[in-house]
């Protein structure tokens, strides 16, 4: 099962799971058709014993508890089954509409169906490979079947760009669905895991507040955009208008009036609200979410989409002090997670990016800028570039514990680089001159023409 499925099926949960009628329900049954385990499964997002759930295949194997001898008959009474499932199964089904046909039969009222089926992607038989989907398929499934689609969204990220469909029942009304905070951890330190002495070791020339307000003040934003807010005291930051965006923010110091805090996933943020609640593209974002790979990926992707030629992004946490402390699961107080791997990630696939470390405390700061809102390898890679930094055990390399080729949070290219961006921010230039620019700056050279740095 590749990341993006996975994902989009937690946000079918969380949606319609979590905000729903189901929330509290018990007894609630599970159908997974095609729900052999196979490089991974649904299974983990329905893990409260609240849920029963069944998996139905072609065949035996893991996570497989029903073998259907009639790929288009489910050996099921009719409205027995709260939730269905099929994901990465359609595209191999010759006459798919009888089987979906067959999902809307065993679904009891007020229950869902959460589908999902590529739109793009190589052949991949299993046994056979038929069919790619877009949204129109899934309305006129829904027309045949006559159930309802309550929700539809088709996922850019390749290779496969998954088709996903909420289907429900034409005899229940359409729940009002909440945008529920959705849990994650809290970075409270009094509760956090204690490592040894050498495991919660920080460095660094100066907190990494200090660098962020140096930016601000040499930026000079007119729209700052934060993923993660925690406390809110790089919030604060901000003299400009800004948006922070955090599921449990706890704030913890008085903001600005200027400054819209925004209780959902960056995930939710972006395909929904981010267009409304940023009416232009940021100046500076700042990332410092949950500290895993795969969210720092998708932030910086979401937030390019919406960048202009000066926009600055920073990353936090790309510097582990110590091997634990990038451990994915946390058990230690100082935690970066694996963020650290975007460094190499966007070396390789991104090398028109102007990208600069800041040896700041306590775990150091990544700079990114010549941003490309057109560019698409990051989204049509997504899912292999996933697959290799989540599922295999990478160790953190030498050159990231010893912050090799890291500014002083004193540098004088850190205003230079500002300088830069405060120039290009009026005049036009594409992402590539942007870069050209800053990395005549970082070697004190003059910048390319006609961008000029404001001494």
């Amino acid at each position: 099962m590749h990341s993006s499925s996975l994902e989009n099926m937690r946000t079918c949960y969380r949606r319609f799971i979590e905000s729903g009628p189901l929330a509290s329900a018990s007894n609630v049954v599970v159908l997974d058709i095609g729900g052999a385990d196979i490089n991974g499964s649904y299974r983990e997002i329905f893990d409260q014993s609240r849920f029963t759930y069944i998996g139905a295949d072609l065949a035996a194997g893991e996570g497989v508890s029903i073998i259907l001898e009639d790929p288009y008959k489910l050996p099921l009474d009719d409205a027995t089954i709260d939730i269905v499932l099929s994901g990465q199964m359609l595209e191999h089904c010759e006459f798919f509409w009888l089987s979906f046909a067959e999902m809307v039969r065993v679904l009891k009222p007020g229950g869902y169906i959460f589908l999902i089926a590529p739109s793009a992607g190589p052949i991949h038989r299993c046994p056979v490979d038929c069919y790619r989907f877009y949204p129109d398929a899934y309305a006129a499934l829904a027309k045949y079947a006559n159930c309802r689609l309550l929700d539809v969204w088709h996922d850019e990220r390749g290779p496969w760009k998954d088709l996903v469909g909420v289907f429900r029942r034409h005899t229940v009304p359409r729940p009002v669905i909440s945008k529920a905070p959705v849990a994650r951890v809290v970075y409270d330190v009094a509760a956090s895991p204690v490592g040894t002495p050498g495991e919660e070791a920080i460095r660094g020339d100066v907190p990494y507040l200090d660098v962020l307000a140096s930016l601000h003040r040499d930026l000079e934003p007119s729209l700052y955009l934060e993923l993660g807010v925690r406390r809110g005291r790089s919030l604060k930051l901000a003299q400009c208008q800004a948006v922070g965006v955090d599921p449990m923010p706890q704030i913890a110091v008085e903001l600005p009036d200027t400054t819209r805090v925004l209780a959902m996933t960056s995930d939710e943020f972006f395909s929904g609200l981010a267009k409304e609640a940023l009416p232009k593209s940021p100046d500076l974002v700042f990332i410092d979410g949950m500290h895993l790979f795969e969210y720092a990926l998708r932030d910086f992707m979401h937030a390019e989409r919406l960048a202009a030629p000066n926009t600055l992004v920073v990353f936090d946490d790309i510097f582990p002090n110590h091997p634990a402390q990038a451990a994915r699961v946390r058990r230690t107080r100082v935690w970066t997670g694996d963020v650290w791997k975007i460094y190499f990630c966007l070396r390789e696939r991104r090398r028109d990016l102007f990208i600069l470390p800041v040896n700041a405390s306590p775990a150091g700061l990544r700079l990114v800028a010549g941003l490309d809102p057109d560019n698409r390898v990051l989204w049509d890679k997504y899912n292999g570039i996933v697959r290799v930094n989540t599922k295999q055990e990478i160790g953190v390399p030498v050159e990231i514990l010893e912050r090799a080729g890291a500014k002083a949070a004193d540098s004088p290219v850190l205003s230079r680089l500002a300088g830069v961006l405060k120039a290009v921010r009026a005049g036009g230039e594409t992402p590539s001159r942007v870069v050209d620019a800053l990395r005549a700056s970082l070697s004190g050279a003059s910048p390319v023409a006609p961008i000029r740095i404001d001494q």
